[in-house]
């Protein structure tokens, strides 16, 4: 039987409630429902947006709490006590969609009986509001038919060697149904398969439904036991082998790990811990090392007369080679610039000074820009870093990249780089806003290869403009976060935000 064609999609255009740096908030209208989407990880900030940005709106709201992780009874409490004062009022109503079970969990406590009406996704919502306990009564009924076929028809019951259900209309087993006992189903079980019929298989019909013949699910459940099975032996193998290679080499990691350690405090102490404070300036910083032990550095010098100096760099590779050549170069810099006072000639006085020190393999990159307050100058030189990127939305044009330099460090000595390495001046203005990177942000790629590059961290800058640096540097990590996903970091992450107020 044909699967019946889903209802259309509601409008996709929403509206960013709040975007801080571990949580984000949208909103999107669809008939009378405001839908809600929290994601992120919760902090008990999340209730006071809530309270002042969405549930004082006279509408009906869906909450979608699916993506959001650490819930905490706080935000139980708020959403019970709001979906009450509605009911009370008027034809208003609160509902989630696709409920955490960890909030089922958490209502309980609250009160005896406790529960919010919940919907799988915003497809189910009802177009009115005001027949909302009709519609759960005729789900609930579903629902209870549903529990019924799972514990009395023994075609539901097919499960595999790790209590995965196997359906029985499409035949494929569905991972995140674990059917553990047949007299004792749970009410997030039945919501999952409910959620599978209506909105994954392909050969579900609510009108008709057919099921596949029984030999059919047996061969699938034998088939698919004997596919894990031998998984589940390799990697035993695999273990067992990694577990005899670990076990003559612990006495090793424990002195390297007793070594890194060190070595991992005593580069956290070469990094300032805070951000220098300048007149009519706000600073903000990011600092992400791919390993324990960073090629990554960032510093602030004090040049004097009020000027600072910002630098930030990256040694080619991570661990503790590069860590070592980070405090090298960053000391040396920091020195040469306290002393010449100029970018140019503190970039061509490092190279000479750590050109020895390189194998010819091994270059640093750097950047070096000198602010000084009282002109609202920047005078800046790069030594093959990352061009950082200059933000106006009063300016023409509103974005600038730095990209006066020369060689990296390391890379040649005497005349060759002296001559390639020049500076520039820039007169600020309030409202620029400087983003310093390294290029662990702009190369970081997500799960098909793209990289995340300047373009949207020059969105970022144009979307968050008015926002103090910290938030911008949150909304960027964030930004960051979801283009990667799950995909680890493959190289130290740094960045420093410069805003003249």
């Amino acid at each position: 039987m044909p699967v019946p064609p889903p209802r259309p999609m509601p409008p996709s255009d929403e509206d960013t409630v709040a975007r801080k740096a571990s949580f984000e908030i949208k909103s999107r209208r669809q008939g009378p429902w405001l839908v809600v989407s929290l994601r992120g990880t919760y902090t008990d900030e999340i209730v006071e947006v809530l309270r002042k940005e969405i549930f004082r709106q006279k509408v009906s709201f869906a909450i979608d709490l699916s993506l959001l992780a650490g819930i905490k009874s706080t935000l139980a409490r708020e959403l019970w006590f709001v979906s009450q004062q509605l009911r009370t009022a008027g034809d208003t109503r609160l509902v989630l969609l696709n409920q955490p079970e960890a909030l089922r969990g958490l209502f309980t406590l609250i009160s005896q009986g406790a529960k919010l009406a919940a919907f799988q996704s915003p497809e189910d919502l009802p177009a009115d509001a005001k027949g909302l306990e009709q519609h759960l009564a005729r789900i609930e009924t579903e629902m209870s038919d549903l529990k019924k076929q799972i514990m009395g028809n023994a075609l539901w019951q097919f499960v595999d060697r790790e209590n995965c259900w196997l359906c029985p209309f499409c035949g494929k087993i569905q991972d995140d149904v674990k059917l553990v006992s047949k007299v004792s189903i749970t009410q997030a079980v039945v919501e999952k398969v409910s959620r599978h019929l209506h909105h994954r298989c392909a050969g579900y019909s609510p009108a008709n439904p057919r099921y596949l013949p029984a030999p059919q699910l047996e061969a699938t459940i034998r088939t698919n036991n004997e596919d894990k099975f031998n998984a589940s032996r390799g990697r035993n193998a695999a273990l067992e082998t990694k577990v005899r290679e670990l076990s003559g080499k612990a006495q090793w990691a424990e002195s390297m790990e007793a070594g890194l350690k060190l070595a991992v405090d005593r580069q956290k102490r070469l990094l300032p811990s805070k951000t220098p404070e300048i007149p009519g300036f706000e600073l903000a910083i990011v600092y992400r090392p791919a390993a324990r032990v960073s090629g990554d550095f960032y510093d602030f010098i004090d040049m004097g007369e009020g000027k600072v100096g910002f630098t930030i760099g990256d040694v080619a590779g991570h661990g503790i080679e590069a860590g070592i050549l980070m405090g090298m170069t960053k000391k040396v810099l920091n020195i040469r610039a306290s002393e010449l006072g100029d970018p140019v000639a503190a970039m061509r006085k490092t190279n000479t000074d750590i050109y020895k020190e390189l194998d010819r393999q091994t270059f640093v990159t750097a950047f070096l820009g000198v602010l000084d307050p009282a002109s609202k100058s920047w005078n800046y030189a790069r030594a093959g870093h990352n061009p950082p990127l200059l933000f106006n939305a009063r300016r023409t044009p509103q974005h600038l990249k730095m990209e006066a330099g020369g060689l990296m460090l390391g890379m040649s000595t005497g005349a060759v780089f002296e001559k390639t390495m020049v500076g520039e001046t820039i007169q600020l203005q309030g409202g620029d806003i400087i983003l310093l990177y390294t290029d662990g942000l702009e190369e970081a790629k997500n799960s098909k290869g793209e990289l995340f590059g300047t373009t949207r961290m020059a969105q970022v800058l144009e979307k968050e403009y008015d926002r103090p640096t910290s938030f911008i540097l949150g909304a960027l990590s964030f930004e960051l976060d979801r283009f990667i996903g799950t995909v680890p970091a493959e190289d130290d992450i740094t960045a420093v935000c410069i805003k003249a107020l």
